[in-house]
């Protein structure tokens, strides 16, 4: 083998080296702007935030008590509709991870809390399992399972 092969292989063998890391670089530059779209969807956005809210609150709360007793009673209304699309929300993220498109660390990083909070109240679980989120019911099954933080 001459000096001239040797050095095309050596420089086809750091091309690639290079192409590879670089595509690395990108795929994780990509996927860092992927979750900062679905963290401005949900925290930023004002779609969510009369949910985040009223489900952070408790029985005293007089918007929780309706969404309870409207869910509980399969009755539709603006706050079960605005319920509905909040787990809408999280059966598509729980979607992208079966997929493999976006990691349990990382939606737990982004949504631990919020994660907690569906597992917190039963008749959010029951509406879950009863009405189509299989996703998102075998997500928080899971959830639960290894415990969250």
């Amino acid at each position: 083998m001459s000096w001239m092969d040797f050095a095309v292989k050596g420089f086809a063998i750091v091309g690639g080296v290079i192409a590879l890391w670089t595509f690395w670089r990108t795929a994780k530059t990509r996927r860092a702007e992927w979750l900062s779209n679905l963290h401005a969807k949900f925290f930023e956005a004002a779609s969510y935030k009369r949910i985040r809210r009223v489900l952070d609150s408790d029985d005293t709360d007089p918007e929780f008590s309706k969404l309870r007793d409207e869910v509980i009673a399969d009755r539709s209304s603006e706050v079960v509709e605005e319920f509905v699309d909040f787990l809408n929300f999280f059966e598509f993220v729980a979607s992208l991870r079966e997929l493999g498109q976006i990691r349990e660390r990382e939606i737990t990083m982004l949504f631990d809390y919020y994660l907690r909070l569906l597992c917190k109240h039963d008749f959010v679980r029951t509406y879950i399992q009863k009405n189509g989120f299989e996703q998102l019911d075998q997500f928080l099954g899971s959830y639960e399972e290894r415990g969250p933080k």
